[in-house]
């Protein structure tokens, strides 16, 4: 995944944020967001907003590269810039940098770098270069440039999210772990990378003078989803 925008109120966008992981339109009560190559996303419907987000891509170029026809983060930005274009078109380039600063904007993207790159195979070429912990913080200062672009792209609403439980997803579960347990190097991994994220997010918050970037929790929200399930 990576990146979708929603155009809402501004008001609402900043509750939601501090609370909720929102990528779809349901969860905000309007349309859902069309994948920005879509057809149908022209018109009224790119005030609503759009989603550039692409399965298996990373903060890294080199992540994923057994897929084929992903779109990695620089070309997500490139669509980005582009729909931002496409909606100065139709309601002028004031209005339209209104609703991109007003919009929330999710980034997801990390996970991959971990499960389609470092632990892809046994020996890989980054776990030759780096070891874990240098790895995370390479990833963490990479993941920093990307949102850096983000603002320059005139995001001001920002929700991050980190890992999940990378070693308990049912695939790596099958292929990396005979007991059932959670596998461990990835659980090590992502309980590495979503600390540094926070502390990243908050470093660059406090550079720009104002709290543009919002860390979500995803790997306790799906802990507590795992332990309490009836809470949700």
């Amino acid at each position: 995944m990576a990146l979708t925008l929603r155009a809402v109120a501004p008001l609402v966008a900043s509750r939601m944020a501090k609370t909720y992981p929102i990528s779809s339109g349901e969860a905000l009560g309007s349309e859902p967001l069309l994948p920005y190559l879509s057809p149908g996303l022209n018109g009224d419907r790119l005030l609503v907003g759009a989603n550039f987000a692409s399965a298996g891509i990373g903060i890294l170029n080199d992540t994923g590269i057994q897929f084929i026809n992903i779109i990695r983060m620089f070309r997500q930005f490139e669509y980005f810039q582009e729909y931002q274009g496409r909606l100065a078109n139709l309601i002028g380039t004031t209005e339209a940098q209104r609703i991109v600063s007003e919009a929330l904007v999710l980034i997801t993207v990390g996970g991959n770098d971990f499960v389609n790159n470092y632990f892809l195979v046994p020996f890989s070429a980054r776990s030759r270069q780096f070891s874990l912990p240098d790895y995370v913080r390479y990833l963490i200062s990479e993941y920093r440039k990307l949102l850096m672009r983000l603002y320059e792209l005139g995001a001001r609403k920002v929700l991050v999210t980190g890992t999940g439980p990378l070693g308990c997803v049912p695939a790596e579960l099958a292929m990396r772990s005979p007991n059932g347990q959670c596998a461990a190097e990835l659980q090590r991994a992502a309980g590495l990378f979503n600390p540094q994220l926070v502390q990243m997010i908050n470093g660059l918050n406090s550079d720009l003078g104002a709290n543009v970037f919002i860390a979500a929790n995803t790997q306790q929200q799906t802990n507590d989803f795992i332990s309490n399930p009836r809470a949700f």
